[in-house]
């Protein structure tokens, strides 16, 4: 690690991430037609703990709770609406993140990866797909790979661990072997930080629209 940036991360201690997204029913409304039966209780935006308590909730469905981390990632209207023209395989994907049938990680992230090879996923590139493994499979400890939290390994580690395309997206060339390489850094910084790797992803994921402190530090000090 680069004790210089670890240690400004260290100095900002913990950050409350808030309310972010959008109101997930309007989102999901919007997105699948109104003739679709959304849970009432998505009427609002969702907090990351918030959001980790409805996926866990064993009375909420897969079409809901999918409907509340996309919106709460801010996915755009029409990937959503693309994605869901074949809802089928991606609720197939979330039931099983849900029922435990993954061993790791690395096996989820996989799996998510092929289907995305073969065009059935079209919207859902890997800083989506790892939300979902992060919020219905925590006990696999997958973190969310999107571009702000693998610029911050990157920063952090000094090394090239995730590769980011010129536009700042998570490109398709990073893989499950990155995936792993990637989240146990992050367990690393749980250690050092002494907090769950979770909370740790959290820190680094910080805070958009030039509110989070690492956020701002971040978009100063990484080079393409």
């Amino acid at each position: 690690m680069n004790d210089v940036h670890l240690n400004y991360l260290i100095q900002i201690g913990n950050n409350d991430q808030g309310y972010v997204g959008n109101n997930s029913l309007n989102w999901g409304k919007s997105v699948l037609g109104m003739k679709i039966p959304l849970d009432p209780f998505l009427n609002r935006q969702f907090n990351r703990y918030e959001l980790f308590d409805y996926c866990q909730n064993e009375n909420n469905d897969e079409l809901n709770i999918l409907v509340a981390i996309l919106s709460w990632g801010g996915m755009r209207r029409d990937h959503g609406r693309s994605l869901f023209e074949n809802k089928n395989v991606i609720l197939g994907i979330v039931s099983q993140l849900r029922n435990g049938n993954f061993e790791t990680r690395q096996q989820a992230f996989e799996v998510f990866q092929n289907e995305r090879k073969k065009k059935i996923l079209p919207g859902l590139g890997i800083g989506y797909f790892t939300k979902l493994i992060c919020f219905l499979a925590p006990n696999l400890n997958g973190y969310i790979m999107d571009q702000w939290v693998a610029k911050s390994i990157n920063l952090l580690t000094g090394d090239r661990i995730v590769d980011i395309s010129n536009n700042n997206w998570v490109n398709d060339k990073n893989n499950s072997i990155t995936y792993e390489t990637f989240c146990q850094h992050i367990d690393n910084l749980a250690k050092i930080l002494e907090c769950s790797g979770f909370e740790a992803e959290k820190r680094i994921f910080s805070v958009g629209r030039k509110k989070g402190k690492w956020r701002n530090y971040l978009i100063m000090n990484y080079k393409k």
